[in-house]
């Protein structure tokens, strides 16, 4: 027995001879299978400080990727040359940012502090909120909050707000979602100390809760105040993000015209930091303010959304994916050379996709426009009764969006419950 130090001196020096030494060896079986055992053993007992060292380095890895990409300067570091192999191109750094997350909860859980686990915890829930819905990530955000129950003011806290912030816009329940603002509002206050993080957080919150009550002119002042709040400190990939909103501000009050030059400028500032995930959204928001200045622009906006399409269905989550698939059928069905009796399973396909992926989000706007469309194309086709059904279901939507309100939803309460 020694002390951890005199281990992790020991360790150090025996590391390149054990690594030396063939894993599967051919010859001298007994000395070298000896020399494998030993291998194995010793990398199964690393000191705890120097897993915590390890597995840092996967926190920030998994936290580069998330943000910068390929162009982060942290990935081009030497100690990372031999943990992974650095891809040829950025648009891998979303799944990326996902294994390193795994990699660090399955082998470096135990060694790590409860804060760094709660971190991994908290970006591996958001992944499972983006690509399987808010049914699988509150059942393992309920886990974690067990898991860190001593933890105060944590990063599960601030994840549960913007789960339930998210799931109240996609099911209409804007009373919820203000009061979710409200509970943001008071983590980012300047009694705690100022979180620049936090502010942007709670200002893009109110900005689109503003937004899905239609009040658009208190939306725009919000962002444009947030805008300039990021742009003094120089938060590049906030200034993105709080651009696209604008634009989106812009489309969704009819004013396509003025939302250009914001989708624009947000896609300057993606091709500049190498923000692909957020460039492709981008794209699409550009390309449905083509199509909604006019049936004309048609095949402009299909030609954006088809160039962002490789980037979408790969490392899009699901309202991204549908939100391509419902702008790209629009495309198809605004197009005056289009005819929907020559090739009607292209335009039905990406409809049915797209409202499958939106029930398990629970969007339910933009699940009853893909089956406002699906209705419009069974009509033309004289298809009654399959028109009728996609009548029904767009009905469906439209009912639970306009009375969000559900006493048996255990989720609504979910909020009073902090960790």
């Amino acid at each position: 027995m020694t002390t951890d130090g005199a281990f992790s001196t020991t360790w150090l020096n025996n590391l390149p001879k054990s690594m030396d030494s063939p894993l599967l060896p051919q010859e001298n079986g007994s000395r070298n299978n000896c020399d494998a055992h030993r291998f194995f053993t010793q990398l199964s007992s690393i000191p705890k400080s120097v897993l915590q060292l390890l597995g840092s380095s996967y926190i920030m890895r998994s936290t580069a990727w998330e943000i910068y990409g390929s162009s982060s300067d942290v990935l081009s570091s030497p100690l990372f040359d031999w943990v992974e192999m650095k891809p040829p191109m950025s648009n891998l750094h979303a799944p990326l940012a996902r294994i390193n997350s795994l990699v660090y909860a399955t082998c470096f859980a135990e060694a790590s502090s409860s804060s760094d686990a709660a971190s991994v915890h908290a970006k591996l829930i958001q992944h499972l909120a983006i690509f399987r819905g808010y049914k699988e990530a509150f059942a393992a955000l309920k886990v974690a909050e067990e898991k860190f129950l001593t933890l105060s003011k944590s990063v599960i806290l601030l994840l549960k707000l913007q789960l339930l912030h998210e799931r109240a816009l996609h099911r209409g329940n804007l009373k919820l979602a203000q009061q979710v603002c409200d509970e943001l509002g008071v983590l980012a206050s300047s009694v705690s100390g100022v979180d620049k993080d936090l502010k942007t957080e709670a200002s893009l919150r109110h900005a689109r809760t503003l937004l899905a009550a239609n009040q658009f002119s208190q939306a725009a002042a919000v962002a444009h105040s947030l805008f300039r709040m990021c742009y003094k400190f120089n938060m590049q990939v906030q200034n993105a993000t709080v651009l696209l909103l604008l634009a989106e501000i812009h489309k969704k009050s009819g004013n396509a015209v003025l939302g250009l030059p914001y989708a624009l400028a947000s896609l300057s500032f993606c091709q500049s930091f190498n923000l692909d995930l957020l460039k492709a959204s981008a794209t699409l928001t550009l390309a449905e303010l083509w199509l909604s200045l006019g049936s004309n622009h048609a095949k402009r906006a299909l030609t954006l959304i088809h160039g962002a399409l490789p980037m979408i269905l790969g490392h899009g989550g699901l309202e991204l994916r549908a939100r391509a698939q419902i702008a790209e059928a629009k495309c198809y069905l605004s197009d005056p050379s289009y005819s929907v009796f020559d090739d009607s399973e292209v335009v039905l396909d990406l409809l049915r996709q797209a409202s499958d992926e939106l029930q398990v989000l629970e969007y339910q706007e933009l699940a009853a426009e893909a089956y406002y469309l699906m209705a419009h194309v069974f009509d033309k086709l004289g298809q009654l009764e399959r028109r009728e059904e996609a009548a029904a279901s767009f009905k469906k939507h439209i009912m639970t969006l306009e009375n969000p309100q559900d006493e048996n939803d255990p989720l609504l309460n979910t909020l009073c419950r902090k960790p």
